[in-house]
Protein backbone atom coordinates (compact mmCIF):
# COMPACT_ATOMS: atom_id res chain seq x y z
CA UNK A 1 0.00 0.00 0.00
CA UNK A 2 3.00 2.13 0.72
CA UNK A 3 4.57 1.40 -2.11
CA UNK A 4 1.55 2.29 -4.52
CA UNK A 5 0.62 5.58 -2.65
CA UNK A 6 4.58 6.39 -3.17
CA UNK A 7 4.11 5.59 -6.96
CA UNK A 8 0.96 7.76 -7.05
CA UNK A 9 2.57 10.92 -5.29
CA UNK A 10 5.53 10.84 -8.22
CA UNK A 11 3.16 10.78 -10.65
CA UNK A 12 1.30 13.61 -9.83
CA UNK A 13 4.89 15.30 -8.74
CA UNK A 14 5.74 14.95 -12.28
CA UNK A 15 2.17 15.91 -13.68
CA UNK A 16 2.75 19.38 -11.56
CA UNK A 17 6.29 19.89 -12.82
CA UNK A 18 5.24 19.12 -16.26
CA UNK A 19 2.12 21.49 -15.96
CA UNK A 20 4.04 24.10 -14.32
CA UNK A 21 6.00 24.58 -16.92
CA UNK A 22 3.40 24.48 -19.23
CA UNK A 23 1.94 27.41 -18.05
CA UNK A 24 5.31 29.15 -17.69
CA UNK A 25 5.92 28.39 -21.22
CA UNK A 26 3.05 30.02 -22.53
CA UNK A 27 3.55 33.50 -20.64
CA UNK A 28 6.53 33.62 -21.76
CA UNK A 29 4.73 33.05 -25.49
CA UNK A 30 1.47 35.79 -24.30
CA UNK A 31 4.81 38.09 -23.00
CA UNK A 32 6.15 37.64 -26.88
CA UNK A 33 3.07 38.52 -28.54
CA UNK A 34 2.59 35.11 -29.79
CA UNK A 35 -0.79 34.51 -28.98
CA UNK A 36 -1.76 31.93 -31.37
CA UNK A 37 0.70 29.45 -29.68
CA UNK A 38 -0.23 30.79 -25.63
CA UNK A 39 -3.70 29.89 -26.35
CA UNK A 40 -3.85 26.30 -26.58
CA UNK A 41 -1.44 26.21 -23.04
CA UNK A 42 -3.23 28.90 -21.56
CA UNK A 43 -6.82 26.73 -22.20
CA UNK A 44 -4.81 23.57 -20.69
CA UNK A 45 -3.65 25.34 -17.63
CA UNK A 46 -7.11 26.29 -17.43
CA UNK A 47 -9.10 23.57 -17.25
CA UNK A 48 -7.15 22.11 -15.00
CA UNK A 49 -8.37 25.25 -12.96
CA UNK A 50 -5.07 27.28 -12.86
CA UNK A 51 -5.45 30.64 -11.41
CA UNK A 52 -3.76 32.24 -13.00
CA UNK A 53 -4.34 30.88 -16.14
CA UNK A 54 -7.73 32.69 -16.10
CA UNK A 55 -6.85 36.16 -15.92
CA UNK A 56 -4.10 35.58 -19.07
CA UNK A 57 -7.25 34.08 -21.01
CA UNK A 58 -9.26 37.19 -20.15
CA UNK A 59 -6.29 40.06 -21.62
CA UNK A 60 -5.64 37.53 -24.64
CA UNK A 61 -9.86 36.42 -25.86
CA UNK A 62 -9.70 40.54 -25.07
CA UNK A 63 -7.52 41.58 -27.90
CA UNK A 64 -8.12 38.99 -29.84
CA UNK A 65 -12.20 40.36 -30.03
CA UNK A 66 -13.52 37.72 -28.49
CA UNK A 67 -15.00 39.69 -25.52
CA UNK A 68 -17.58 37.20 -24.43
CA UNK A 69 -14.98 34.51 -23.54
CA UNK A 70 -13.19 37.02 -22.12
CA UNK A 71 -15.98 38.22 -20.24
CA UNK A 72 -16.34 34.47 -18.72
CA UNK A 73 -12.17 34.27 -18.00
CA UNK A 74 -12.77 36.83 -15.85
CA UNK A 75 -15.49 36.02 -13.95
CA UNK A 76 -13.89 32.76 -13.12
CA UNK A 77 -10.46 34.50 -11.79
CA UNK A 78 -12.85 36.46 -9.69
CA UNK A 79 -14.28 33.27 -8.05
CA UNK A 80 -10.84 32.71 -7.11
CA UNK A 81 -9.74 36.51 -5.65
CA UNK A 82 -13.00 36.29 -3.66
CA UNK A 83 -12.18 32.99 -2.24
CA UNK A 84 -8.84 34.70 -0.74
CA UNK A 85 -10.62 37.88 -0.28
CA UNK A 86 -8.43 40.21 -2.42
CA UNK A 87 -10.50 43.32 -2.47
CA UNK A 88 -8.28 45.00 -4.16
CA UNK A 89 -7.32 43.07 -6.83
CA UNK A 90 -11.23 42.51 -7.01
CA UNK A 91 -12.23 45.71 -8.13
CA UNK A 92 -9.32 45.70 -10.76
CA UNK A 93 -10.68 42.83 -12.52
CA UNK A 94 -14.20 43.54 -11.98
CA UNK A 95 -13.43 46.49 -14.10
CA UNK A 96 -11.67 44.57 -17.15
CA UNK A 97 -14.96 42.10 -17.00
CA UNK A 98 -17.25 45.28 -17.20
CA UNK A 99 -14.79 46.33 -20.29
CA UNK A 100 -15.05 42.78 -21.85
CA UNK A 101 -19.21 43.38 -21.33
CA UNK A 102 -18.86 46.40 -22.75
CA UNK A 103 -16.61 45.67 -25.61
CA UNK A 104 -19.00 42.66 -26.52
CA UNK A 105 -22.17 44.78 -26.71
CA UNK A 106 -19.92 47.59 -29.25
CA UNK A 107 -19.09 44.63 -31.42
CA UNK A 108 -22.70 43.27 -31.94
CA UNK A 109 -23.43 46.54 -32.96
CA UNK A 110 -20.58 47.06 -35.53
CA UNK A 111 -21.63 49.79 -38.21
CA UNK A 112 -21.16 49.03 -41.65
CA UNK A 113 -18.78 51.53 -42.77
CA UNK A 114 -17.13 52.18 -46.07
CA UNK A 115 -13.63 52.69 -45.58
CA UNK A 116 -11.84 53.94 -48.85
CA UNK A 117 -8.24 54.31 -47.96
CA UNK A 118 -5.43 53.84 -45.08
CA UNK A 119 -2.09 54.98 -44.43
CA UNK A 120 0.97 53.93 -41.82
CA UNK A 121 2.43 57.19 -40.77
CA UNK A 122 4.83 58.02 -36.88
CA UNK A 123 2.71 58.76 -34.39
CA UNK A 124 5.13 61.72 -33.52
CA UNK A 125 3.61 63.74 -36.55
CA UNK A 126 0.33 61.51 -37.71
CA UNK A 127 -1.58 65.43 -37.29
CA UNK A 128 -0.17 66.77 -40.54
CA UNK A 129 -1.50 64.22 -42.57
CA UNK A 130 -5.16 65.51 -42.02
CA UNK A 131 -4.08 68.49 -44.12
CA UNK A 132 -6.41 66.48 -46.52
CA UNK A 133 -9.59 68.23 -44.78
CA UNK A 134 -11.17 70.90 -47.33
CA UNK A 135 -11.53 74.69 -46.34
CA UNK A 136 -14.56 74.51 -45.34
CA UNK A 137 -13.64 71.85 -42.65
CA UNK A 138 -10.83 73.86 -40.62
CA UNK A 139 -7.80 72.68 -39.72
CA UNK A 140 -6.31 69.99 -37.75
CA UNK A 141 -2.98 71.07 -36.46
CA UNK A 142 -0.14 70.58 -33.21
CA UNK A 143 -0.42 73.45 -30.70
CA UNK A 144 2.13 73.27 -28.20
CA UNK A 145 2.74 69.75 -28.52
CA UNK A 146 -0.79 68.68 -28.77
CA UNK A 147 -3.39 68.44 -30.85
CA UNK A 148 -5.70 71.73 -31.98
CA UNK A 149 -8.70 72.40 -34.20
CA UNK A 150 -9.85 75.81 -35.77
CA UNK A 151 -12.85 76.77 -37.49
CA UNK A 152 -12.59 77.63 -41.40
CA UNK A 153 -13.40 81.12 -40.01
CA UNK A 154 -10.11 81.21 -38.09
CA UNK A 155 -11.85 82.57 -34.99
CA UNK A 156 -12.69 79.62 -32.66
CA UNK A 157 -10.10 77.09 -31.73
CA UNK A 158 -10.44 74.27 -29.33
CA UNK A 159 -7.45 72.39 -28.18
CA UNK A 160 -6.12 70.01 -25.29
CA UNK A 161 -3.88 70.75 -22.79
CA UNK A 162 -2.91 69.73 -18.92
CA UNK A 163 -4.82 70.97 -16.07
CA UNK A 164 -3.97 71.55 -12.32
CA UNK A 165 -4.89 67.76 -11.50
CA UNK A 166 -2.38 67.13 -14.19
CA UNK A 167 -4.90 65.69 -16.90
CA UNK A 168 -5.79 66.68 -20.19
CA UNK A 169 -8.57 68.83 -20.72
CA UNK A 170 -10.21 70.60 -23.39
CA UNK A 171 -10.29 73.60 -23.82
CA UNK A 172 -11.28 76.78 -26.53
CA UNK A 173 -10.81 80.75 -27.54
CA UNK A 174 -12.74 82.94 -29.33
CA UNK A 175 -10.48 85.50 -31.40
CA UNK A 176 -11.76 89.42 -30.82
CA UNK A 177 -10.14 91.24 -33.49
CA UNK A 178 -7.08 90.33 -33.81
CA UNK A 179 -6.54 88.73 -30.29
CA UNK A 180 -7.61 85.80 -28.93
CA UNK A 181 -9.81 85.53 -25.74
CA UNK A 182 -9.05 83.71 -22.51
CA UNK A 183 -9.57 79.93 -22.62
CA UNK A 184 -12.45 78.23 -21.27
CA UNK A 185 -12.45 74.70 -20.08
CA UNK A 186 -15.45 72.91 -22.40
CA UNK A 187 -18.04 72.48 -19.50
CA UNK A 188 -19.04 68.74 -20.32
CA UNK A 189 -21.30 67.17 -17.90
CA UNK A 190 -18.63 64.22 -16.43
CA UNK A 191 -15.03 63.87 -15.09
CA UNK A 192 -14.08 61.24 -16.94
CA UNK A 193 -11.03 60.86 -14.32
CA UNK A 194 -8.83 59.72 -17.72
CA UNK A 195 -7.43 62.23 -20.36
CA UNK A 196 -9.45 64.03 -23.00
CA UNK A 197 -7.53 64.71 -26.24
CA UNK A 198 -7.77 65.74 -29.99
CA UNK A 199 -10.69 67.96 -30.69
CA UNK A 200 -13.03 67.94 -33.66
CA UNK A 201 -15.79 70.11 -34.83
CA UNK A 202 -18.43 69.95 -37.23
CA UNK A 203 -19.53 73.11 -39.55
CA UNK A 204 -22.11 73.25 -37.00
CA UNK A 205 -20.26 74.79 -34.62
CA UNK A 206 -22.36 72.06 -32.04
CA UNK A 207 -21.24 68.62 -32.55
CA UNK A 208 -17.95 67.40 -30.99
CA UNK A 209 -15.56 64.59 -31.45
CA UNK A 210 -13.06 63.95 -29.29
CA UNK A 211 -11.22 60.91 -27.51
CA UNK A 212 -10.78 59.82 -24.07
CA UNK A 213 -9.14 57.43 -22.06
CA UNK A 214 -12.00 57.79 -19.09
CA UNK A 215 -16.04 57.25 -19.58
CA UNK A 216 -15.56 53.05 -20.31
CA UNK A 217 -13.13 53.21 -22.75
CA UNK A 218 -12.33 50.02 -23.73
CA UNK A 219 -8.87 50.64 -25.30
CA UNK A 220 -6.46 53.70 -24.26
CA UNK A 221 -8.46 56.33 -26.04
CA UNK A 222 -11.98 55.90 -27.61
CA UNK A 223 -13.32 57.85 -29.24
CA UNK A 224 -16.40 59.75 -28.10
CA UNK A 225 -19.04 62.70 -29.61
CA UNK A 226 -21.23 65.14 -27.52
CA UNK A 227 -23.28 68.33 -28.76
CA UNK A 228 -23.11 71.86 -27.54
CA UNK A 229 -26.15 72.77 -25.64
CA UNK A 230 -26.22 76.73 -26.29
CA UNK A 231 -29.10 77.59 -23.88
CA UNK A 232 -26.99 75.70 -20.70
CA UNK A 233 -23.87 76.30 -22.54
CA UNK A 234 -22.78 72.66 -21.47
CA UNK A 235 -22.49 69.84 -23.62
CA UNK A 236 -24.53 66.55 -23.69
CA UNK A 237 -23.34 63.65 -22.23
CA UNK A 238 -21.09 62.45 -24.45
CA UNK A 239 -21.84 58.76 -26.30
CA UNK A 240 -18.93 56.50 -27.19
CA UNK A 241 -18.62 55.70 -30.84
CA UNK A 242 -19.27 51.86 -31.00
CA UNK A 243 -16.81 49.85 -33.87
CA UNK A 244 -14.90 49.56 -35.85
CA UNK A 245 -13.81 53.59 -34.54
CA UNK A 246 -13.22 52.06 -31.33
CA UNK A 247 -10.79 48.93 -30.70
CA UNK A 248 -8.77 47.17 -27.64
CA UNK A 249 -6.02 49.73 -28.52
CA UNK A 250 -5.92 53.79 -29.01
CA UNK A 251 -8.13 54.91 -31.17
CA UNK A 252 -7.62 58.93 -32.06
CA UNK A 253 -8.62 62.24 -33.91
CA UNK A 254 -11.87 61.64 -35.58
CA UNK A 255 -12.14 64.21 -38.65
CA UNK A 256 -15.41 64.59 -40.52
CA UNK A 257 -15.17 66.36 -44.06
CA UNK A 258 -18.37 67.07 -44.94
CA UNK A 259 -17.76 69.20 -47.73
CA UNK A 260 -15.80 65.92 -49.66
CA UNK A 261 -18.25 63.78 -47.99
CA UNK A 262 -15.44 61.48 -46.13
CA UNK A 263 -14.12 61.59 -42.39
CA UNK A 264 -10.73 60.42 -41.05
CA UNK A 265 -9.67 58.70 -37.77
CA UNK A 266 -6.17 57.21 -36.73
CA UNK A 267 -5.40 53.96 -34.92
CA UNK A 268 -2.49 52.24 -33.03
CA UNK A 269 -4.59 48.98 -33.71
CA UNK A 270 -1.98 46.06 -34.84
CA UNK A 271 0.54 49.28 -35.32
CA UNK A 272 4.55 49.02 -34.67
CA UNK A 273 5.74 50.86 -31.83
CA UNK A 274 5.48 54.36 -32.71
CA UNK A 275 3.42 54.01 -35.88
CA UNK A 276 -0.55 54.38 -36.67
CA UNK A 277 -2.77 53.89 -39.34
CA UNK A 278 -4.68 56.96 -40.65
CA UNK A 279 -8.29 55.42 -42.12
CA UNK A 280 -10.22 57.56 -44.69
CA UNK A 281 -13.92 56.60 -44.54
CA UNK A 282 -17.64 57.17 -45.94
CA UNK A 283 -20.10 58.92 -43.25
CA UNK A 284 -23.26 57.36 -42.57
CA UNK A 285 -26.33 59.34 -42.29
CA UNK A 286 -27.89 57.05 -40.18
CA UNK A 287 -25.83 54.19 -38.67
CA UNK A 288 -26.57 51.02 -40.17
CA UNK A 289 -25.21 47.78 -38.23
CA UNK A 290 -23.82 44.82 -40.36
CA UNK A 291 -26.08 42.26 -40.13
CA UNK A 292 -24.98 38.81 -40.33
CA UNK A 293 -24.74 35.29 -38.37
CA UNK A 294 -20.78 34.66 -39.03
CA UNK A 295 -19.09 36.00 -35.60
CA UNK A 296 -15.75 35.64 -37.52
CA UNK A 297 -16.98 38.08 -40.36
CA UNK A 298 -18.33 40.83 -37.96
CA UNK A 299 -15.05 40.49 -35.67
CA UNK A 300 -12.88 40.88 -39.06
CA UNK A 301 -14.76 44.09 -39.63
CA UNK A 302 -14.56 45.73 -36.39
CA UNK A 303 -11.02 44.87 -36.49
CA UNK A 304 -10.77 46.10 -40.27
CA UNK A 305 -8.88 43.19 -41.24
CA UNK A 306 -8.84 44.35 -44.83
CA UNK A 307 -10.49 47.52 -46.16
CA UNK A 308 -11.86 45.33 -49.35
CA UNK A 309 -14.23 43.80 -46.91
CA UNK A 310 -16.30 47.12 -45.97
CA UNK A 311 -16.19 48.53 -50.04
CA UNK A 312 -19.06 48.05 -52.28
CA UNK A 313 -18.35 46.80 -55.73
CA UNK A 314 -20.23 49.20 -57.88
CA UNK A 315 -18.32 52.15 -56.33
CA UNK A 316 -15.59 53.78 -57.52
CA UNK A 317 -13.87 54.92 -54.40
CA UNK A 318 -9.91 55.86 -56.28
CA UNK A 319 -11.43 58.67 -58.58
CA UNK A 320 -13.29 60.12 -55.16
CA UNK A 321 -10.06 59.82 -53.56
CA UNK A 322 -8.13 61.43 -56.50
CA UNK A 323 -10.47 64.72 -56.70
CA UNK A 324 -10.47 64.95 -53.21
CA UNK A 325 -6.61 65.54 -53.44
CA UNK A 326 -7.20 67.54 -57.11
CA UNK A 327 -9.44 70.10 -54.80
CA UNK A 328 -6.71 70.38 -52.03
CA UNK A 329 -3.55 71.23 -54.41
CA UNK A 330 -6.29 74.41 -56.45
CA UNK A 331 -7.17 75.25 -53.51
CA UNK A 332 -3.72 75.75 -51.31
CA UNK A 333 -2.47 77.51 -54.72
CA UNK A 334 -5.43 79.76 -54.26
CA UNK A 335 -4.10 80.81 -50.93
CA UNK A 336 -1.01 81.32 -51.66
CA UNK A 337 -1.65 83.67 -54.14
CA UNK A 338 -1.87 86.58 -51.91
CA UNK A 339 -1.18 88.82 -54.77
CA UNK A 340 -0.18 89.10 -57.64
CA UNK A 341 3.16 91.18 -58.71
CA UNK A 342 5.10 91.67 -61.98
CA UNK A 343 8.72 92.08 -61.78
CA UNK A 344 9.62 91.13 -64.47
CA UNK A 345 8.77 89.57 -68.11
CA UNK A 346 9.80 86.65 -66.74
CA UNK A 347 9.24 87.13 -62.76
CA UNK A 348 5.79 87.24 -61.15
CA UNK A 349 5.59 87.31 -57.39
CA UNK A 350 2.77 86.23 -55.74
CA UNK A 351 3.28 86.29 -52.05
CA UNK A 352 5.75 88.34 -50.21
CA UNK A 353 7.92 85.63 -49.36
CA UNK A 354 8.83 85.27 -52.69
CA UNK A 355 10.86 88.40 -52.57
CA UNK A 356 14.51 87.63 -52.48
CA UNK A 357 15.75 91.45 -51.34
CA UNK A 358 14.56 92.47 -47.94
CA UNK A 359 14.53 96.12 -49.43
CA UNK A 360 12.59 95.10 -52.26
CA UNK A 361 9.78 93.47 -50.06
CA UNK A 362 9.78 96.62 -47.57
CA UNK A 363 9.49 99.15 -50.28
CA UNK A 364 6.53 96.40 -51.92
CA UNK A 365 5.07 96.89 -48.43
CA UNK A 366 4.47 100.41 -48.91
CA UNK A 367 3.43 99.82 -51.80
CA UNK A 368 0.62 98.11 -50.96
CA UNK A 369 -0.52 100.25 -48.19
CA UNK A 370 -0.46 103.60 -50.62
CA UNK A 371 -2.27 101.11 -52.76
CA UNK A 372 -4.73 100.73 -50.25
CA UNK A 373 -5.35 104.49 -49.50
CA UNK A 374 -5.79 105.28 -53.03
CA UNK A 375 -8.50 102.05 -53.28
CA UNK A 376 -10.29 103.56 -50.19
CA UNK A 377 -9.79 106.84 -51.60
CA UNK A 378 -11.55 106.27 -55.48
CA UNK A 379 -14.53 104.11 -54.13
CA UNK A 380 -15.33 107.66 -51.89
CA UNK A 381 -14.80 109.50 -54.56
CA UNK A 382 -17.20 107.51 -57.05
CA UNK A 383 -19.92 107.56 -54.27
CA UNK A 384 -19.54 111.31 -54.04
CA UNK A 385 -19.54 111.62 -57.91
CA UNK A 386 -22.80 109.87 -57.55
CA UNK A 387 -24.91 112.12 -55.17
CA UNK A 388 -23.59 114.52 -57.27
CA UNK A 389 -24.96 113.88 -60.25
CA UNK A 390 -28.18 114.17 -58.61
CA UNK A 391 -27.70 116.96 -56.01
CA UNK A 392 -29.35 120.34 -56.25
CA UNK A 393 -26.96 123.07 -57.60
CA UNK A 394 -26.65 124.75 -54.13
CA UNK A 395 -25.36 121.06 -53.06
CA UNK A 396 -22.82 120.24 -56.01
CA UNK A 397 -21.64 123.92 -55.42
CA UNK A 398 -20.77 122.90 -51.75
CA UNK A 399 -19.66 119.54 -53.18
CA UNK A 400 -17.08 121.00 -55.39
CA UNK A 401 -14.25 121.79 -53.55
CA UNK A 402 -14.15 118.70 -51.69
CA UNK A 403 -14.17 116.42 -54.78
CA UNK A 404 -11.63 118.42 -56.59
CA UNK A 405 -9.34 117.98 -53.62
CA UNK A 406 -9.75 114.19 -53.46
CA UNK A 407 -9.12 114.12 -57.17
CA UNK A 408 -5.86 116.09 -56.65
CA UNK A 409 -4.93 113.56 -53.71
CA UNK A 410 -5.96 110.03 -55.94
CA UNK A 411 -3.76 112.22 -58.36
CA UNK A 412 -1.05 111.99 -55.79
CA UNK A 413 -1.45 108.41 -54.72
CA UNK A 414 -1.31 106.98 -58.05
CA UNK A 415 2.13 109.30 -58.76
CA UNK A 416 3.58 107.68 -55.20
CA UNK A 417 1.98 103.78 -55.96
CA UNK A 418 3.60 104.19 -59.28
CA UNK A 419 7.11 105.10 -58.30
CA UNK A 420 7.06 102.25 -55.17
CA UNK A 421 6.43 99.81 -57.71
CA UNK A 422 8.97 100.97 -60.42
CA UNK A 423 11.36 101.14 -56.85
CA UNK A 424 10.11 97.72 -55.74
CA UNK A 425 11.06 96.04 -59.67
CA UNK A 426 14.35 97.79 -59.79
CA UNK A 427 15.59 96.63 -55.90
CA UNK A 428 14.64 93.31 -56.59
CA UNK A 429 15.99 92.72 -60.02
CA UNK A 430 19.30 94.73 -59.38
CA UNK A 431 19.87 92.31 -55.75
CA UNK A 432 18.91 89.11 -58.03
CA UNK A 433 21.48 89.87 -60.77
CA UNK A 434 24.42 90.72 -58.06
CA UNK A 435 23.63 87.02 -56.06
CA UNK A 436 23.80 84.77 -59.28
Amino acid sequence: MVKRLSGLLVLILLYTYSYSQTLEEAKVLYLKGEYDKALPALKLAASKNKKEAFSLLGELYFIQYRFKESEEAYDKYLVFLKKEKQTAEIEAFEKLRDRSKTAARMLAYTEDIQIIDSVIVNKKNFLEKYNLLSEESGTVFELNGLSAYENQLQDKRYYAKLNNKEKYRLYNQTKLMNNWSDETALNLPVDTLGNDNYPFVLSDGVTLYYASTGMGSIGGYDLFVTRYNSESETYYKPEQLGMPFNSPYNDYMLAIDEYNEVGYFATDRFQPEGKVVIYTFIPNNEKTTIETENENYRIERAKITSIKQSQKKEKDYKSKLLQIKADLLKNKETIAREFEFVVSDHIVYYKLDDFKSPAAKQSFIQYQNVLKQLITLNNQLEEKRKVYTEASPAKKSNMTDSILADEKKSEDLTNQCNNLAVKTRNTEIKYIKNIQ
